[in-house]
């Protein structure tokens, strides 16, 4: 096993740790001299962002441009090989325009972090030296371990970050991992020292936002005889790392509806199945992975009744701009609602300036809870 050579992003200027602050405000001072204006630094808040393998570290370093330029931040960016020989905490530094589309006369910095093996548990000590003081410090998770099975690593990245944002898809284990986050979320939405709160966001949620509207609208549970009130089975499919989403999903509409879980099976990789009890009786409930397919919900089926005549309600994206429901067995004209393709850099800046808590995220997290512990009985 051989030492792993530091991280340091395009452009960037490896440093001692002990001088990076000198080298950014030289960084900073060489764009003021090269332009005819004066040149700001804008930063909201401290931004960190873990991550533990090489290759989307580098992809994160292109990445965090396009978040600055939703949310100005000083970034952090961590790269802890764990599973590599040791190789002591190296630093790097970064001062590049920020654009956003109207100006770009403001910079922001980067320092990237590098540490392996043991090191790696040194990585919170070297962002606590670098921190703006009195800025709000957010936490992006953006390694595949679920946060509630990180240990110590990610308890002290986060011992005073106001928001830790993860992203769910692709989590390996996802029953244990579901079955662990709701009690984790709790836990950490706990208030800080001195009464400040405290907010942790999935991205996979915000990908939801579309799906969740338009169910919302087809299956308002106070419409008397509608499908809501005679569904028999619900067909999630998906694409593969995407069960999660689905997960999520199921867990916000059987909540919404009332449905209470009464047993779960699970075939690992291929599908899983519960029986809730609704109102009208039993309902099946299933998510089922497709292959060669993008990693996203694919599509949703509702059998029901729709005016007295049995009906299968389909929910499917057209496009990558257009969400689509057709009623099959009946006549209807399909309904369509319109989606804004959103990149991870523009969810995670619209996520890092979002500082409410949201219910209904973390009532649906619950239901997914009880969820994943019926399938682990």
């Amino acid at each position: 096993m051989t030492t792993p050579s530091p991280f340091a992003p395009s452009g960037s200027v490896p440093i001692p740790l002990r001088e990076v602050e000198s080298e950014l405000a030289r960084q900073v001072s060489a764009q003021h001299a090269a332009r005819e204006h004066p040149v700001q630094l804008a930063r909201m808040s401290n931004l960190v962002i873990f991550c533990d393998q090489r290759e989307q570290a580098e992809s994160l370093a292109a990445e965090v441009s396009k978040v600055v330029a939703i949310h100005p931040a000083r970034v952090l960016l961590l790269l802890g090989e764990a599973d590599a020989q040791d190789a002591a905490v190296s630093s790097a530094a970064l001062v590049r325009s920020r654009h956003n589309g109207t100006a770009v006369d403001a910079v922001s910095e980067l320092i990237a972090l590098h540490a392996a093996g043991p090191a790696v548990a040194r990585l919170p000590f070297a962002v606590r030296a670098l921190l703006v003081g009195d800025l709000p410090i957010n936490l992006w998770w953006a390694s595949n371990q679920p946060p509630p099975f990180a240990g110590a690593l990610l308890f002290d990245l986060a011992e005073n970050a106001q928001q830790i944002i993860y992203d769910s898809r692709g989590w390996l284990d996802p029953t244990r991992a579901v079955a662990a986050t709701s009690h984790w979320l709790d836990a950490f939405a706990r208030a800080l020292p001195g009464g400040r709160w405290r907010v942790a966001s999935d991205i996979n949620w915000r990908r939801l936002k579309a799906w969740r509207r338009l169910l919302a609208q087809a299956l308002d549970p106070t419409t008397p005889g509608g499908a809501a009130a005679t569904t028999t089975e619900l067909l999630l499919e998906h694409g593969p790392h995407a069960v999660i989403q689905a997960w999520e999903l199921v867990a916000w509409l059987t909540r919404r509806l009332g449905w209470t879980v009464k047993a779960g099976k699970v075939e690992p990789g291929i599908e899983i199945r519960w029986a809730f009890e609704a109102p009208h009786g039993t309902v099946s409930v299933r998510i089922r992975r497709l292959a060669d397919v993008p990693s996203e919900i694919r599509q949703v089926r509702l059998q029901c009744h729709v005016d007295g005549r049995p009906a299968t309600l389909a929910f499917r994206p057209l496009h990558a701009t257009r969400l689509e429901l057709n009623a099959e067995g009946v006549e209807a004209a399909p309904r369509t609602l319109s989606v804004q393709p959103v990149a991870l850099a523009e969810l995670v800046g619209r996520q890092l300036s979002d500082r409410e808590r949201d219910p209904v995220f973390t009532e649906s997290m619950t239901t997914a809870q009880t969820l994943a512990q019926s399938l682990l009985k």
